[in-house]
């Protein structure tokens, strides 16, 4: 078991996600997405090194973990958080299997992860998440929470759910991004996406 000690999975019971949406993991698996993800993998190439601690905030099975713990190495760290605990569970098992030892998971609300400290990631990687989730707001607030002054991150949110109850408006979006330092924003037929820094991490 010593081996396996960073491999953690942790299932918070004090925070409810029964309203959150959560997908098939195998279908978040379908290998085509990496098709559909120019974007998230630019941005992870350009900005994720070695040595790195990574948050991968709304990971589901691990589509992106797996890239995020190659390029951060055995000397860096991600923790990898999703409110859905059957997701969570085929990342801890694809994790063993691949002798992943540098990934962290967690069950929890992407509102409340208390297990991160503050200031403490140099990446976050928020993939599609936040039209999956309740509270939009408690999700920016922790991202904020726990990047590092210098840290950056990836955030995305489907352009066809914008009139769902959990979808993100325009105009919501635009709330979201002025939370941050805008470094690069984007669209595709799909998503809309962004790349940020901390707000006022030039002025520290």
């Amino acid at each position: 078991m010593q081996k396996l000690q960073r491999i953690s999975i942790e299932v918070r019971k004090d925070m409810s996600t029964t309203q959150d949406r959560h997908f098939n993991p195998s279908v978040m698996l379908f290998p085509l997405r990496r098709y559909m993800s120019r974007s998230q993998y630019d941005f992870m190439s350009a900005h994720v090194k070695e040595g790195m601690a990574v948050l991968d905030l709304g990971s589901g099975p691990g589509f992106f973990t797996s890239k995020l713990s190659k390029l951060v190495g055995k000397k860096g760290e991600v923790y990898a958080v999703d409110g859905d605990e059957a997701a969570i569970e085929r990342l801890r098992k694809r994790n063993l299997s691949l002798n992943i030892t540098n990934v962290r998971t967690y069950v929890s609300s992407a509102a409340s992860i208390p297990f991160v400290e503050s200031e403490s990631v140099d990446i976050v990687m928020s993939n599609g998440l936040l039209c999956c989730m309740v509270d939009h707001k408690g999700a920016v607030n922790e991202i904020a929470r726990v990047m590092k002054p210098n840290a950056k991150g990836y955030i995305s949110v489907s352009k066809m759910l914008r009139k769902d109850k959990l979808g993100v408006t325009k105009e919501e979006w635009n709330g979201i991004l002025s939370s941050f330092d805008l470094i690069k924003k984007g669209s595709s037929a799909m998503m809309d996406w962004a790349i940020f820094s901390k707000s006022g991490a030039d002025e520290k």
